[in-house]
Parts: structure tokens; sequence; C-alpha cells
């Protein structure tokens, strides 16, 4: 039933955090997720690259290769007609073999195939110049032949060596897109890294708000309700498990603090009259005497006159009524700064404070309450007059102990009992 009233909580700390550790989850995922997609493509990049230089770079080598060995070849036919006319056709039909082979290994690069373009017919031009195209022997530039076949070679491995070099540069451009995607990896790695320290921070702050303050909170308001301080209370911060146990906190704090207030009043307090008990006569009697002041405080110890006549003609009831009433009269007849207290059965004291060392003002209290027992009580429907015996004790140094201040008022009140009741009676006179 208690559950079905209770309030519906807003957060919920439960909830709370498991979001914190599944968004920290999901980010270190994602980190990884971006690391690992990142440097894949950085390492497919730059193997890509890697194997494209070494293929083009592989076909170009070998075309060169051939054409040192076919111009080599050249020289022996134009030199000597050197019977190697079909292993020279053989070799040139190679060479442009490997022009085709160099151009279809590479990217489709406009710029690469034009290059390789202009070198083949560069090297074919100087062929022909030289008499040497087809595999023919003769050249028509007759001792220039040689010459001419020397430029033709250097300016075709010239321009062999530019391809080359674009082959370098189209590495360089790759390597270039890699690292600018290392970069873009690097940028995401950091701004997840300052996600996850403004995350950090963010709900370490929540924590230190609406988790490790509230702890704190509840460990010294345990420690206060340890100490006796059963006032304390706790502000609850937010409706959340933490606030229902602060919540609980403070009701069993205002329990303890209401079964502390009447346990200390049922101590020190007479349960019929509501008067205070001799526990709280022995607390008001046991602070020191203080010996530079003239204030001394005074003892009336009061016994009702008869009480048992009372008690069998009305009952315990209507003695008990009567004991009431009569705390009720005594409480008037003395000051605020007064105690009035049940000692038992129909035993009451009255301490007073007394100026000047005599126990004037004592005496002047009693005859307050013999002039207040002039007007009759009402019991159960019956008027009865009473009378009381009243002892007086002035407390000093000698008798700073209450027992022994009892003794001597109680030791006066019986005189006045002996001397005909309805009076009072000064200890040690």
């Amino acid at each position: 039933m208690n559950n079905a009233r209770r309030k519906p909580r807003r957060w919920s700390l439960q909830r709370e955090w498991s979001r914190v550790f599944t968004m920290m989850l999901v980010a270190l995922m994602a980190g990884a997720a971006i690391t690992i997609v990142g440097v894949r493509f950085v390492v497919n990049g730059m193997e890509d690259a890697a194997m494209r230089l070494q293929v083009e770079y592989a076909s170009v080598a070998g075309l060169s290769e051939a054409l040192e060995a076919h111009e080599r070849s050249g020289y022996r036919l134009l030199a000597a007609a050197s019977p190697e006319r079909g292993a020279f056709s053989q070799g040139q039909a190679e060479v442009g073999r490997l022009f085709e082979a160099a151009a279809a290994a590479g990217p489709d690069d406009a710029g690469r195939l034009a290059a390789l373009e202009r070198a083949r017919q560069r090297w074919q031009t100087g062929m022909e110049q030289a008499g040497l195209w087809n595999g023919a022997g003769s050249s028509p530039a007759g001792s220039q032949g040689p010459a001419l076949l020397a430029e033709t070679g250097a300016d075709v491995r010239s321009q062999l060596a530019a391809v080359q070099q674009s082959s370098l540069q189209a590495l360089d451009s790759g390597l270039v897109d890699t690292r600018a995607m290392e970069r873009l990896i690097s940028a995401g790695r950091l701004g997840l890294f300052v996600v996850a320290i403004g995350a950090t921070l963010y709900f370490r702050r929540r924590m230190t708000v609406h988790l490790t303050r509230p702890l704190n909170a509840l460990r010294q308001g345990v420690m206060k309700l340890q100490s006796g301080d059963y006032t304390h209370r706790l502000p609850v911060a937010r409706s959340d498990e933490l606030g229902e146990v602060t919540a609980a906190f403070n009701k069993m704090a205002s329990a303890l603090q209401e079964s502390h207030t009447a346990l200390t009043y049922r101590a020190t307090h007479d349960e019929l009259t509501g008067l205070g008990n001799r526990a709280a006569l022995a607390e008001r009697l046991a602070a020191p005497v203080d010996p530079d002041t003239s204030t001394r405080e005074g003892l009336l110890f009061i016994d009702i006159d008869d009480f048992k006549e009372v008690n069998d003609s009305l009952g315990h009831e209507g003695g008990d009524a009567l004991l009431v009433q009569l705390g009720h009269r005594l409480r008037d007849c003395v000051g605020a700064d007064n105690l009035v207290v049940r000692l038992g059965g129909d035993e009451f004291a009255v301490v007073v404070a007394d100026d000047g060392g005599t126990t004037a003002g004592t005496e002047r209290i009693a005859g307050r309450i013999n002039t207040a027992l002039n007007e009759p009580f009402v019991v159960s429907g019956r008027t009865l007059w009473i009378s009381l015996s009243m002892g007086v004790a002035q407390r000093t140094a000698e008798t700073a102990d209450v027992t022994e201040l009892l003794r001597q008022a109680d030791s006066a009140m019986y005189r006045a009992k002996l001397g005909g009741k309805a009076r009072f009676e000064v200890h040690g006179t």
C-alpha cells in the first residue's frame, strides 16, 4: 500500500550511469573502428601505390634494357653487316611489344601514355634514319648511322626516364593521399579524445553533485545521529535512489527525535502530574555551589496530610485526581525559575532560589502554597479541603549531595507533622 502511494522518482542513478558506460563503450568501439578502418585504408593505399610503381617501373626498366640490347645489335649491323638480321628484326619486334606492355602496365594516365608513344615514335624514327628499321642493313646516312643510332638511344632513354619519374610522382601522389587520410584519422581520433575528456569532466561533476556529495552528507548525518543530534536533517538533492535513501534517513531521524524526546520526557517527568520527577530534581541540584555568590537554593519538601483517608474514601482514581490538581496549584504558586517535582506517592518538592544566604524565599513560597489551599478541591463531584506539611532546607557547600539535602528537608517536614500539620519547619532552627 505504501509502495502504491510512493511518489515516482524522476531520476535513476542506475539508468543514468548505465547510459554513461554505454556511451563510453560506444566511443571506444567507434575509436577502434576508425583506427582499424583508417589503418587498413592507409596500408591498402600504400600497397596499391607500391605495386603500381613496381609494375610500371619494371615494365619501363625492361623496355630500357631491351632498347640498349637492340642498340648494341644495331651497332654491330652498321659496323660489319653481321648476319644477325633475323635476330635483330626479332629484337625490334620485341621492343615494340615491350612498348605496348609498358603502356598497358600503368594506369589509364593520358600523360604517361603520350610520353611512351613519343618515345616509341622517336625510337622508330631513329631506326629509320639509321637504316635499321625492319632489319635493313644499309644506312642512308652513311657514316652518320652510328651517331644517329646513339642520339636516338639517348633521347629514347631520356624520355623513358621521364616516364619512370612520372611513376615516382604518381607514387608520391598516392602517398600524399594516404597522408591526408592519416591526418583525417588523427583528427577523428583527436575529436573523440576531446569529446571523451569533455564527457569525463561533465559526468565527474555530475558524480560529485549527485553521488559523492549525497553519500558524504549521509555519512555525516549518521555520525550526527550517533553523537545525539537528532534534529539534523538532510536536503534531498533530487528524486532518485539516493534521494529515496535521504528521505528515509530524514524519516528515521524524525522518528528517533520523537522517541528520544518522549523517552527524555518520561525519564525526567512524573507520568501522572506532568511535573518533574526525582531525576529532574537530581539534575537541577547537580550543579556545584558557587561560594562567591550570595544566592542559595532552598528545597521545600511537601507531604499531604492524611492522604490515606482520601484514597480510602475516593479510591485510588480519586487520589490521583487530587494529586493532579495539587500539582497545578503548586506550579501556579512558584516562579518560572523555580522547579516543582513529584517525588512519588503524595510527596512533592520545590527548588527555590533564595537570596542573601537565608531561607526567606523558600519560606515565602511555603506561605503562598498554604494560602492557595484555602480554596477547596473538587474530586468526583465532592469538595475536599486538604493541608500540607512542609520542610525547608537550604543548599550549601556542606549539603551539595542531593540525598543529604532531601534528608534534611524530609526531617524538617516530619517535625512539621509532629508539630500539628498544616505548617512548615526549617531545618536547623
